[in-house]
């Protein structure tokens, strides 16, 4: 394995462990457990329905993991975004070593949740759940 190799696959295995571990913690849970990390923290409030998103941004990795939280403040689902779609490729890759994959449900698991691959408009990012 080249180091270059090595190195995004570590990068990967960081960021998707990370995209678990945030789940079911509080907004201040993430914002403590991550303060050595870049974030953004807002509130998005439309319709009187308030919601409250972290994003985190991981330099080496160049993505952001965004969290999003429930009524009780927990985190109920994670989402990578990367800097360069040229990533997703090694993700796929790695989570194809690592975890089953469920065709029927699309979605790998992983040992406390989820992660799955998700579509925008303008965008292609995993998402993990619970």
């Amino acid at each position: 394995m080249t180091t270059q190799q090595t190195i995004s696959t570590e990068y990967c295995a960081i960021l998707i462990n990370c995209s678990s571990l945030v789940l079911k913690l509080s907004h201040d849970e993430i914002k403590e457990s991550y303060s050595d990390n870049p974030m953004y923290v807002a509130e998005y409030i439309e319709n009187e329905i308030k919601e409250n998103i972290i994003d985190l941004l991981f330099e080496d990795q160049k993505a952001t993991l965004s969290c999003t939280f429930d009524k009780n403040n927990s985190c109920n689902a994670s989402h990578i975004f990367f800097d360069d779609l040229d990533e997703l490729s090694n993700y796929i890759s790695y989570l194809n070593k690592t975890y089953a994959y469920d065709y029927i449900r699309s979605y790998w698991t992983l040992p406390n949740s989820f992660i799955s691959i998700e579509r925008t408009k303008d965008d292609i990012y995993f998402k993990s759940f619970y």
